[in-house]
């Protein structure tokens, strides 16, 4: 029997040593979130939206001195047809986008901050990456909720407040229209770029 307890001894502190040593640094490889994430892009990429590198912080003090703020509306829910058809898996959006807080113009260069207020609809989840596309003169905000670690953990509240940011050098001097997804209304609203 100790020879036993001895092969077992060893075998778990070599498997050890050896997994801390080769392991490959960084997420672990998932083939099944690899492959939809491929699949996704590569349908919007055909479909003419391009992928905008953002900044999102939580959580926000309330915004002031934006200057002239854009007037914001409820759009349809969800995805919509054309857009959702491009995801392989749909993403778990927000429960509803209760209030935004967006300029009406902005100068090309400079960032564009907005601030709104979502609500989850689950405890249990919470706001993750938000990712936003572009297709002329459309953005598309797709904020996705993530599950909380562990099984004992909620969420301290079932709305929050968010900013996010991104860069207006790539945008030409326009009108945009803005699209804030969840699951309930979007929330839609237009800026200028001059």
């Amino acid at each position: 029997m100790k020879w036993v307890a001895a092969a077992i001894l060893v075998f778990v502190v070599g498997y050890t040593l050896v997994n801390i040593f080769f392991r490959k640094p960084g997420p672990p490889h998932r083939p099944y979130e690899d492959m939809n994430n491929r699949v996704t892009n590569r349908r919007l990429l055909d479909a003419g939206w391009q992928r905008i590198a953002l900044q999102t912080r939580r959580p926000v003090e309330k915004p002031g001195g934006l200057g002239a703020l854009a007037e914001v509306r409820r759009g349809a829910n969800g995805l919509g047809v054309e857009f959702g058809q491009a995801f392989a898996v749909a993403p778990a959006l927000p429960a509803s986008i209760d209030r935004v807080t967006a300029p009406a113009a902005i100068a090309q260069g400079v960032d564009c901050t907005v601030y709104f207020t979502a609500s989850l609809g689950d405890q249990k989840k919470q706001l993750g990456d938000i990712t936003l596309y572009r297709r002329g003169h459309e953005l598309v905000f797709v904020p996705e909720l993530e599950a909380l670690p562990g099984t004992g953990l909620l969420s301290r509240w079932n709305d929050t407040d968010y900013w996010l940011s991104f860069p207006a050098l790539d945008l030409p001097p326009g009108r945009y229209t803005a699209r804030l997804l969840a699951r309930g209304p979007a929330a839609l609203w237009e800026f200028e770029v001059r």
